[in-house]
């Protein structure tokens, strides 16, 4: 019987990861990436390698057809072995641990603001090119910073391709993580980078503001034109970046996310949706403090708590920071430590690093 030239030519690629070319595979490792079980039957070991090596290769086939290039992938995917210490189920986020007012005063802690003023004063003339250039304050900037990465510390710790392989293949989101392995490949090919440098987070978030691949690929910019767009070292690049998201995602400049008030007893609570805005001075009108804004902003009442607990009128502003990150507390928290930036800045006595909340 005729090799299929299609399996044949993947299966050079890959270096053999599955390949329909060899009429009896060799006898498989143990799983990849973890400890034999004594007590699982060496048929079961041979099966999830097996099953490994063919969905493997179908993501080979797909990410040619993609027109990714047969060295990327030989590159990223010859030697690759899933990880299974890096399933999602066993990376809690610490959104669903904590309670909310614990988890922002975690993302929002004084640590990160001190932190912030220190690369504020290091960064000055390139925070006011980038705001200058795209319009978002550097203090969103710093606070989005400090969150995601703590100015980088914590980023880069893991292979992404073999983050998002693993999570592709039996993670409880496979749709999702296999397209962000696709665009990961896919910027292993744009910016001709060698695998092993493309590194983050268990989930595949890159660079100081953990961007996932296909963010990079939609938005990353090559801010000091070196011809890379380089979110994992270059401080410019990535600012830049993510300051180009943030517009695009609909930032209105000079603008605030908006301001926590104290609602009045007998205010009617059931105007507290999302898809009411009013003018700051129809609030007004309504009974709600002033507060340090234009009268025209369009803003909405937002209860994150539930009626008793504290009152925000926040704008669209809001809205783009959960764009980044679907959570009502991680855009507070942003919003919180950007604030607790542009007092510092104006040489307002700063509040505490207590949550909004």
């Amino acid at each position: 019987m005729p090799f299929d030239c299609r399996s044949l030519f993947l299966a050079t690629v890959l270096l053999g990861l599955c390949s329909a070319c060899t009429p009896k595979p060799q006898a498989p490792p143990p799983l990849p990436g973890s400890a034999p079980d004594p007590g699982q039957p060496a048929a079961a070991l041979d099966d999830q390698d097996l099953q490994w090596r063919t969905w493997l290769e179908d993501l080979g086939e797909e990410a040619l057809a993609q027109g990714i290039s047969k060295e990327v992938l030989h590159d990223a995917l010859a030697d690759l072995q899933p990880a299974p210490e890096l399933l999602m189920p066993r990376h809690k986020q610490a959104e669903f641990a904590l309670s909310k007012q614990e988890y922002v005063q975690r993302l929002a802690s004084e640590q990160r603001f001190q932190a912030g003023l220190k690369r504020k004063d290091e960064l000055r003339d390139l925070l006011q090119k980038i705001e200058w250039r795209y319009g978002v304050p550097e203090a969103y900037l710093l606070a989005l910073w400090a969150i995601e990465s703590d100015f980088g510390k914590g980023a880069n710790r893991h292979p992404v391709i073999r983050a998002l392989a693993t999570q592709a293949w039996r993670s409880q989101r496979p749709a999702f993580f296999r397209k962000q392995l696709l665009a990961a490949l896919q910027i292993l090919d744009q910016e001709r980078m060698p695998s092993e440098q493309l590194r983050g987070s268990w989930a595949g978030a890159m660079g100081h503001f953990q961007f996932i691949p296909t963010t990079y690929l939609d938005y990353a910019v090559d801010f000091n034109d070196d011809g890379k767009r380089d979110i994992w070292t270059d401080v410019e690049d990535a600012l830049a970046s993510a300051a180009s998201y943030l517009v695009r995602a609909g930032w209105q400049r000079q603008t605030a996310w908006g301001w926590r008030i104290d609602l009045p007893a007998a205010f009617d609570r059931t105007l507290a949706d999302p898809g009411v805005k009013k003018s700051l001075a129809d609030w007004r009108a309504l009974g709600l403090p002033a507060v340090a804004g234009s009268d025209e902003v369009q803003a909405a009442l937002l209860l994150p708590d539930g009626p008793q607990g504290p009152a925000f009128l926040v704008t669209d502003n809001l809205r783009v920071l959960m764009r980044w990150n679907r959570s009502v507390a991680f855009a507070l928290a942003v919003g919180h430590l950007a604030d607790r930036f542009e007092q510092a800045d104006r040489n307002i006595p700063v509040e505490g690093p207590a949550s909004p909340l």
